[in-house]
């Protein structure tokens, strides 16, 4: 096999291997889940942390008024 005709036929794969139109309709349906979809995952992100830090803060409130045992 020739360099050219190497050429033409790596050429002629890769045109093949490209996706042809898609003729598909976003509507506001699709838009509106997106956007829940990453309010809720920010959202679980934010609760997650705050949950994480909220112990020692309470702990540490705890411990400055005399309120409860120190542990």
């Amino acid at each position: 096999m020739t360099p050219k005709n190497a050429t033409i036929l790596a050429a002629g794969l890769m045109l093949l291997a490209l996706p042809g139109t898609a003729s598909a309709y976003g509507g506001p349906g699709l838009g509106l889940g997106a956007a829940a979809t990453a309010l809720g995952v920010v959202g679980a992100i934010l609760l997650a942390l705050i949950s994480v830090l909220w112990y020692p803060f309470k702990r540490l409130i705890r411990r400055i008024r005399g309120s409860g045992p120190a542990r």
